[in-house]
């Protein structure tokens, strides 16, 4: 009839399930951890790409560059030296299409993005960069004379606010 071998060789399906399973837990920790650290990563590029991009208008403020080789030669500020909206959004838009953030001026709700905002009286320029992961994240706000402010908002309810 039946005879049982003596040398068993291979393994049992009990125990290949169980090794399996150990492997999805170990997949699935890992997996979890990158992930993790991707979105910080990113969040540690937009809050920079953003300082940048507040530093550029700033800047651009204070030098009076005009916009590209337009022959009215328009200017993000004023006569009264305040924004003018719609040129700062064609600035950003021309200068930084290309960024490894995307730069949203119209939702600043959208995780993972920089928006640039103009106050409707021109006093000021928001460059918002709302993070992905639960670190938090930074706003820098530019006026019309070169200074940038900056608050970093975490998920505490707390504000710091430095002046650069």
């Amino acid at each position: 009839m039946l005879k049982l071998r003596k040398n068993k060789k291979g393994f049992t399906l009990v125990e290949l399930i169980v090794v399996i399973a150990i492997m999805a837990v170990l997949a699935g920790v890992v997996a979890g951890v990158t992930v993790s650290q991707l979105n910080k990563q990113t969040d540690n590029t937009g809050k920079t790409q953003a300082k940048q991009i507040a530093d550029f208008i700033a800047n651009y403020a204070l030098t009076e560059d005009t916009m590209g080789d337009e022959a009215d030669g328009e200017k993000i500020l004023d006569a009264d030296g305040k924004f003018v909206p719609n040129k700062v959004t064609e600035l950003i838009n021309k200068q930084y299409s290309a960024t490894s953030i995307k730069v949203n001026p119209t939702d600043t709700s959208k995780k993972g993005y920089i928006t640039v905002v103009t106050e409707e009286d021109g006093s000021k320029v928001t460059v918002t960069y709302i993070p992905k992961a639960s670190g938090g994240g930074a706003a820098y706000e530019v006026t019309p004379d070169g200074i940038v402010t900056v608050s970093y908002t975490h998920l505490r309810a707390h504000e710091t606010s430095l002046h650069l």
